[in-house]
């Protein structure tokens, strides 16, 4: 394994290596949903990039960006016994932004203005820019990004496809704790008595989606309000169910390809969820 903290030596190195480069660029804290990712690369390409990078344009709230956890040495530790040979860029944020660290402005037809673009205000601006700049940087062949994210992921693709790189973005299964929790990174900081409720999420998912199946989307929607409200320890932020392709809320019943979002705040902690309809 080689780390990588420059543009310079990431280049350098990428550089000298032949062979399909896969990506997967990260804000570290890994757990196996990400590692699972490193394992598709592994599987496509002899040539494995992975960052670690707490992007800064990406977070509307200073707070989060804070109390965002960091633990690169048992990173490096993870991708080291599954990669032994992987290239791993651990830049800074002035190698990345230099002086000015600001997001871009992009257009994506309205994918960053629904569910987390509509809470989240500039937050896929700051994504977009440092996915672009890593794709500049690295020049993947195949990167490799989680469908926990789904918004992101379209968004990803869409940035692609607007500045026609080469490189093939791939969305990767969610990986789940045994109760059904999508593993995240922000989940290190649920307390005891949160880790307990958080799984309502996918609960409230799998729910959902035999109502939208059986009856329709409005009795799946009255079902998620009312689990919401027997409870008091999550705030239900959002409940969508949309087009994969384009996120805009369906209002057929059975339509091909939708998806259920959710999201919702537990105490200072942020956790969103979807499952395919």
């Amino acid at each position: 394994m080689k780390i990588l903290k420059t543009t310079q030596s990431l280049q350098e190195t990428l550089g000298s290596i032949q062979g399909l480069v896969g990506f997967v660029p990260t804000m570290g804290a890994l757990h196996q949903g990400h590692l699972s990712l490193i394992q598709k690369s592994l599987e496509e390409n002899p040539v494995l990039v992975v960052s670690i990078f707490v992007n800064p344009t990406q977070f509307d709230n200073p707070l989060d960006l804070e109390k965002y956890p960091r633990s690169l040495a048992n990173d490096l530790s993870l991708i080291k016994q599954i990669a032994p040979d992987a290239l791993v860029f651990t830049p800074s944020v002035s190698e990345i932004y230099g002086n000015t660290v600001d997001a871009k402005e992009y257009a994506f037809e309205g994918l960053d203005r629904v569910m987390e673009g509509a809470s989240r205000k500039g937050h896929f601006q700051g994504v977009a820019t440092v996915v672009e700049q890593l794709l500049n940087l690295v020049k993947p062949d195949s990167a490799y990004f989680g469908e926990k994210d789904f918004q992101q992921l379209q968004i990803i693709k869409k940035m692609v496809a607007q500045r026609k790189y080469t490189t093939t973005i791939v969305g990767c299964p969610i990986k789940r704790e045994p109760d059904g929790l999508a593993m995240s990174s922000r989940n290190q900081r649920l307390s005891s008595e949160q880790r307990l409720q958080a799984p309502l999420l996918f609960q409230t998912l799998q729910e959902a989606k035999s109502l939208f199946q059986s009856q329709n989307a409005a009795a799946a929607h009255r079902h998620v309000e009312a689990l919401f409200a027997a409870q008091s320890q999550l705030n239900l932020d959002y409940f969508s169910i949309c087009s994969e392709e384009n996120l805009i809320e369906n209002q057929l019943d059975k339509p091909e390809k939708v998806r259920g979002f959710i999201a919702a705040q537990l105490g200072e902690i942020r956790l969103i969820d979807n499952l395919k309809f």
